[in-house]
C-alpha cells in the first residue's frame, strides 16, 4: 500500500500490521502508541474494525470497544484532540495473530475505499458542532453496546456507522459523515425489530 501512504487510514493500517508480526500479544497501549498524533477518525475506524473483522469474535473486544467509544465521545465533548486510556484497559491485550489477519484484510478494504474519500462538505465533520454531534453518537453508540453487546451480530451492526464516521474524520469528507448518519436510523430499526 506505499502508493497510496498518503492517506492516514494506509499508513495507520502499515504500522499496525509492523506490530502485529512483531509481537505475540499486543497490548490496548500498543494500539493507541501506534495511533500516535492520527486523531479520533483512524482510532474508530480501528475499533470498528476490531468487530467488523475476526477480532471481533475474541470474548471481551465488544465491551473494549464499548468503553473506548464512550471515553472517545467524552474526549471530542470537551473538545481534546488525543484518547486517554485508563491504565488498566491499555493493558488489555489479544493476539498479534489475530490483529495481522484482521489488518491483512482491512488493507483490502481500504484499498477499494480510497478512491471514494475525499475532502468535501467539511462543515459536517469539522468544527465544534459537528464534532460534538459526533460525540454524541459515540457516546450513546458505547451506552448502547455495552448493554446488547452480548448478542450476537449486535456489535458488528452498531461498529458499521462508526467506522464510516471514523472514515469520515480522517478523510474530513462530510458525505461519508452523511452516510454514517443513515446508517444509524438503519441500525436502529435493526434492533428495534429484533426486539419487538
Amino acid at each position: 500500500m506505499r502508493a497510496d501512504d498518503d492517506w492516514i487510514i494506509s499508513s495507520l493500517l502499515e504500522d499496525l500490521g509492523a506490530l502485529a508480526l512483531a509481537r505475540d500479544r499486543v497490548s490496548v497501549h500498543d494500539l493507541v502508541e501506534t495511533i500516535g498524533p492520527r486523531g479520533f477518525g483512524p482510532l474508530l475506524v480501528l475499533l470498528a474494525g476490531m468487530l467488523i473483522l475476526p477480532t471481533g469474535m475474541i470474548p471481551g473486544v465488544p465491551n473494549v470497544v464499548a468503553l473506548f467509544l464512550i471515553l472517545i465521545g467524552g474526549r471530542m465533548m470537551t473538545g481534546a484532540q488525543e484518547i486517554w486510556v485508563p491504565d488498566r484497559l491499555g493493558r488489555v491485550s489479544f493476539s498479534g495473530h489475530m490483529l495481522a489477519v484482521s489488518v491483512a484484510r482491512a488493507q483490502r478494504w481500504a484499498l477499494w475505499l480510497r478512491p471514494h474519500l475525499m475532502p468535501r462538505l467539511v462543515f459536517l465533520v469539522e468544527g465544534a458542532v459537528a464534532r460534538r454531534a459526533i460525540a454524541l453518537i459515540l457516546l450513546l453508540t458505547g451506552a448502547v453496546m455495552t448493554l446488547v453487546g452480548l448478542i450476537p451480530g449486535f456489535p458488528f451492526v452498531l461498529s458499521l456507522h462508526v467506522v464510516v464516521l471514523g472514515l469520515a474524520l480522517s478523510s474530513r469528507d462530510g458525505l461519508a459523515a452523511l452516510v454514517g448518519y443513515t446508517l444509524i436510523l438503519a441500525e436502529i430499526l435493526f434492533i428495534t425489530a429484533f426486539f419487538l
